[in-house]
């Protein structure tokens, strides 16, 4: 064992992230070893965990408290007894001097599983004469502990031991590890490296590239300390055993002893041997649910690895494993990547095996494409109409098209399109996958367009499905008049199939439609039953048809099931993730934006706004990153104040002008403007939502939401002073949620007419704002129902129900609180200002003769309003809980409130006082 010298008192080191309850323990005995308790703690934790670093803090901490530290690993062998021998007699002679800091000594220990046996000695010794001030600090990793120093810790019983094991870091720990936000790029690197801090880090250079990158693998450059971690145990093998790991590093998804007995050339006895050994070192685990099978503990470890392989071998190794496991039967996709690595490409059958392999909806895509390219490298020259070219190619467009890559995708189409392909359905799917394209790059206008003159042609029932569910969708985007045809359309051709999978499919877009536009489908019937027969599909299953979670999720949120939706969209993106498909990431990540933002959740939304932007800008879709910074500035104005959001919704319209109208633009356009508006800029803004609406009708507005925005005309046109136009707005509101009969809606419409009513009618406003905050908190919306709060309180205000105004103004401060919303929290403290004036109130908060509690009615109502309950209230004042209940019962009745929230703001706002005796 090398003596390691600590670093000296304050050299700096890296903030350590999620340490710190061992870095609180250890500081706890460390204070008792000064004052001459010795003690034993053991940190244990798989490989990466960061134990040496650990160590290494411990270090600096003990030199900062200037109590002496020796530190030792077990790496080094059998040289461990000559460096403890001497030190650890000072170390005891040391202890034994007088003074509580004098005597404190710190051993450290790592790797302790790596030590020699005879180390057992040494431990037997401290531990059954444990010198005063002693603490004892050790470090392994579990799964390798050999049985004498097992049994070496479980012999101490003189000392106070403390085991603490190193748990994995959590998505936000990761996070700040990798110094990136908390969102996507976080999440996505938790998953992959299981919170291990070796493992984050070897993920580090893809994470700072941002939510895009975070889809990929692993970096094509491995950290130099990750990979000189790994290669430190790899080192340590013998040669039989590095030979055995280096041939089976080519099996990335796992191996069984038999395929590694061919790639090693051993045969079955000294491959259980040799594999045993793997695994006792802990390079190799097995997993119980799949036994025999074996993988590496991590795929980091086996990255480093395999590139440790000459190419030339790594090819030898990649053709044998796929001859094996193609002569026993595997699926295509457990050997394509041996038949691509292995330069097989060339051969025919291989080819074909490729893109069948390739064709898989679990397949990642960035693999489909390698794999893809390889084979269209290789494969002699065809005719454009050649079966395996075409199926390449088609292959090939939906491998770009999952990856991102849209208008590589569109131009390999547009070839496939001018073919004069065999069959027709042929013709019909290139047509489809074309549309399909237009509409992810934010043209469903252009994608309508190429599919409507086709939708009669002749085509098999599945291409005519196909592409009825293309032109219901890029329909309804562009607001097409015959979109809603198009959804019914869907029910007749699902039935000519009879396959339960179109049904649920043809349901699926009906209520997308029926979201967009008015075509008479009963969504909020639908869109229950359908959500469950969407939730009982297979992950494979919605992989084969990736679009389907986003749409039930984007119907959901437009319809007003918005934890729904949310589920979906985790579940969508998940999936995503796995499969490498990137084109739908910035749409359900803009979905989750909308989602967490009306919900309340700031950070979430404006973490995933950004994310949702970066994969857009690096696809190229232009609308979807002007949707993305408008959802964004929606929860940065509820953050910052809309004038802060102003600047980027703006930025979110810079090119919609030089598009065909579409939905992404519309939206952004329509939340520009009332940003605008709600700014201070108010000159033309009614005249300008109105444009972005799409006239008089509102036909750039999808049906769902037309109430929502023609209350906002109103509420415009009223500011504007055009009181009669502004009631015809609100008449036409009205008739858009009457139909609907969406509560959220419904709501909308009644919080305009009450700010409309306000100044006329402040006990009606009152009325239709706190119905409209029952809605608002019924189904989640907790920031409108805070304005809607807002609102009421201002017209209770108006009719002198103070009482009653602070009940509406103290919810509206928790709600603030809970969101973390400094707007509104500085609106709610305006209105409560306002009100305390209009109230005669002075702003010390002078007491009011009919609001004067005694002393200790005053104790227990300070003491219920900071949270206590009456039996810790009880306790605080030395009576019983029926007295607290007796009590409580007068301070309602005086003060005039009906709940402890009510309470709460009305001692806030100083309006009660205690006088008199208790």
């Amino acid at each position: 064992m090398t003596v390691v010298e600590p670093a000296s008192p304050g050299s700096p080191l890296e903030p350590m992230i999620g340490r710190n309850c061992a870095l609180d323990l250890f500081d706890r005995a460390l204070c008792a070893a000064r004052a001459g308790q010795p003690s034993l703690l053991e940190f244990a934790g798989d490989p990466g965990c960061g134990k040496t670093r650990l160590l290494r803090e411990l270090a600096v901490r003990a030199g900062q408290a200037a109590v002496p530290v020796l530190a030792a690993a077990g790496r080094d062998g059998d040289r461990m007894l000559d460096a403890l021998g001497d030190p650890a007699a000072a170390v005891t002679q040391a202890a034994r001097r007088p003074g509580p800091v004098a005597g404190a000594r710190v051993l450290l220990l790592d790797d302790l599983h790596l030590a020699p046996p005879a180390v057992a000695a040494l431990l037997a010794r401290f531990a059954q004469a444990p010198p005063a001030g002693l603490l004892l600090v050790v470090a392994y990793r579990p799964r390798q502990m050999p049985g004498w120093a097992t049994a070496a810790l479980g012999g101490v019983v003189q000392l106070n031991r403390r085991t603490f094991t190193l748990s994995p870091l959590d998505p936000d720990g990761v996070a700040a590890l990798l110094g990136v936000p908390d969102g996507r790029a976080g999440q996505r690197v938790h998953r992959l490296s299981g919170g291990v801090p070796r493992y984050v880090l070897a993920y580090r250079p893809e994470a700072l590239d941002g939510a895009v990158a975070a889809l990929r693998g692993l970096p094509a450059e491995l950290p130099f300390e990750v990979t000189a971690a790994v290669q430190l145990d790899v080192d340590a093998l013998e040669a039989d055993q590095r030979e055995m790991l280096e041939a089976v590093s080519v099996c990335a998804e796992g191996f069984e002893p038999n395929l590694a007995g061919a790639l090693a050339c051993r045969d079955p006895a000294a491959t259980s041997d040799l594999l045993d050994g793997l695994v006792a070192a802990d390079l190799l685990r097995t997993d119980p649910a799949l036994a025999p099978t074996l993988r590496f503990r991590h795929e980091v470890d086996r990255a480093v690895v395999y590139r440790s392989l000459s190419p030339g071998r790594r090819r030898r190794l990649h053709a044998v494993a796929a001859d094996l496991l193609r002569d026993l039967g595997h699926p295509v996709t457990r050997y394509a990547e041996h038949l691509s690595a292995g330069g097989q490409c060339a051969d025919p059958t291989a080819a074909d095996a490729l893109i069948e392999a390739a064709e898989d909806p679990q397949t990642p895509r960035l693999d489909a494409i390698r794999w893809l390219t390889g084979v269209r490298w290789r494969l002699p020259d065809a005719g454009p109409v050649d079966p395996r070219r075409i199926r390449l190619d088609f292959a090939s467009a939906d491998a770009l098209v999952g990856a991102g890559r849209l208008r590589q995708a569109r131009t390999l189409l547009q070839d496939l399109s001018r073919r004069a392909l065999p069959h027709e359905d042929q013709r019909v799917r290139a047509l489809v996958a074309r549309a399909r394209v237009e509409r992810l790059l934010g043209r469903p206008f252009d994608a309508y367009a190429l599919l409507l003159p086709r939708l009669d042609a002749p085509a098999g029932p599945r291409a005519r499905f196909e592409m009825t569910v293309e032109a219901a969708v890029a329909g309804a985007l562009c607001g097409a008049a015959g979109a809603g045809q198009h959804a019914r359309d869907l029910d007749r051709l699902a039935d000519q199939l009879g396959e339960p999978g179109c049904r649920t499919t043809a349901t699926v877009v009906r209520c997308f439609v029926a979201a967009h536009v008015d075509c008479g489908f009963p969504a909020e019937e639908a869109l229950g039953r359908v959500s469950s027969e969407v939730d009982a599909l297979a992950d494979d299953e919605l992989a084969r048809h990736p679009d389907l979670l986003a749409l039930l999720a984007w119907a959901e949120h437009l319809l007003e099931r918005d934890r729904s939706a949310l589920h979906h969209l985790d579940r969508a993106l998940d999936i995503c993730c796995r499969a490498g498909l990137v084109a739908l990431t910035p749409w359900l990540l803009i979905g989750r934006c909308a989602v967490t933002c009306r919900l309340g959740s700031l950070d979430r939304a404006l973490s995933e706004g950004e994310d949702a932007e970066e994969v857009a800008v690096a696809m190229g879709v232009e609308p979807m990153v002007g949707l993305a910074r408008a959802y964004r500035a929606i929860a940065l104005a509820w953050r910052r104040g809309p004038a802060a959001a102003r600047q980027l919704a703006e930025t979110a319209v810079l090119d919609a002008a030089t598009r065909r109208p579409n939905w992404y633009d519309g939206v952004s356009q329509r939340v520009a403007v009332r940003l605008r508006f709600l700014a201070g800029d108010r000159v033309g803004a009614a005249s300008a939502l109105l444009r972005a609406c799409g006239g008089g009708e509102l036909d750039q507005v999808e049906v769902s939401g037309r109430a929502c925005w023609a209350s906002s005309l109103a509420e415009m046109t009223h500011r504007a002073g055009r009181r009669d136009e502004a009631l015809r707005w609100l008449a036409v509101a009205g008739r858009h949620a009457q139909r609907l009969r969406l509560r959220g809606q419904s709501a909308m419409v009644r919080i305009s007419r009450a700010r409309l009513t306000l100044d006329t009618d402040p006990r009606g406003a009152a009325e239709l704002a706190g119905a409209a905050a029952d809605s608002f908190a019924d189904i989640g919306w907790r920031l409108d129902e805070a304005s809607a709060r807002l609102v009421r309180a201002r017209a209770l205000c108006d009719v002198r129900e103070w009482t009653a105004a602070e009940v509406e103004l103290a919810e509206a401060r928790r709600i603030a609180d809970l969101v973390g919303s400094p707007p509104l929290r500085r609106t709610v403290a305006g209105v409560q200002s306002r009100a305390a004036g209009a109230a005669g109130r002075s702003p010390d908060g002078a007491s009011r003769g009919e609001l004067t509690l005694t002393r200790r009615e005053w104790d227990i109502a300070r003491l219920v309003a900071a949270g206590a309950s009456n039996a810790e209230a009880a306790e605080q004042v030395y009576v019983t809980v029926k007295t607290v209940e007796a009590h409580l019962t007068r301070i309602f009745r005086k003060t005039g409130v009906s709940s402890r929230a009510a309470l709460a703001a009305l001692l806030a706002s100083g309006a009660v006082n205690y006088r008199g005796p208790g």
